[in-house]
């Protein structure tokens, strides 16, 4: 069989089997049972997720499986800076075997809204370029802040938004302590202006309780 035959057979089960219309029905029901699950949709908006069909793959395992048709839907956000004003966040495919009988499917978000807003990544190795290595030995006096600072990163990954604050008052109350004085300006910049973008993320999206808004800020 050439290739341009195998295109036809496939595109002739695609269609004969309506394997689009079942992925798209399919991913319907999935938004349905998850309505109020913010976690589930990487703290985005259900609403704000626009499901596009994206393409057909044919996969071949004789190894470990039948060959298998994949239907996969493309999950996009709004964005301007991107192609179409659409920015993917994650996909949803459909696996069917040849008799268009489903065998699989699988859901995935890529992108976690918090972590895309504030793009903490980018702020994490800004602020390490500037980190005295010496800062890191346990019996240096700057030691204990950038642990605190590094914790809030991490909670903050994590979803331990509360933790994450707790962590932000302890680095607050230890260069308090210690004084600005011992440490190195540039790095000293780059983690206060860390710690305030976190803090501000927090609080201006209600990710903690009023009682500790009230200790952070």
């Amino acid at each position: 069989m050439t290739e341009q035959e195998l295109e036809i057979l496939l595109s002739k089960r695609t269609k004969t089997f309506d394997l689009k219309k079942n992925a798209f029905e399919t991913l319907n029901k999935i938004f349905l049972e998850h309505t109020n699950d913010r976690d589930f949709w990487g703290s985005f908006q259900q609403v704000d997720i626009k499901p596009i069909f994206e393409r057909f793959e044919y996969h071949i395992d004789r190894q470990h499986r039948d060959s298998v048709i994949k239907t996969r839907i493309g999950l996009y956000i709004e964005n301007q800076n991107w192609t179409d004003n659409l920015e993917p966040i994650g996909y949803y495919e459909l696996e069917s075997n040849l008799n268009g009988e489903v065998v699989d499917n699988c859901f995935v978000i890529e992108k976690e809204k918090y972590l895309k807003d504030i793009e903490i990544i980018s702020h994490f190795q800004s602020m390490n370029n500037k980190l005295p290595i010496d800062y890191l030995k346990r019996n240096h006096i700057q030691y204990q802040f950038v642990s605190y600072v590094s914790m809030v990163g991490t909670l903050f990954v994590s979803k331990q938004f509360k933790a994450a604050a707790l962590f932000i008052r302890r680095a607050y109350v230890n260069l308090e302590t210690i004084g600005s004085e011992q440490f190195d300006k540039d790095y000293l910049t780059e983690a206060k202006r860390f710690l305030k973008i976190v803090k501000d993320y927090l609080v201006s999206n209600n990710l903690v309780t009023e009682r500790i808004i009230n200790e952070i800020n």
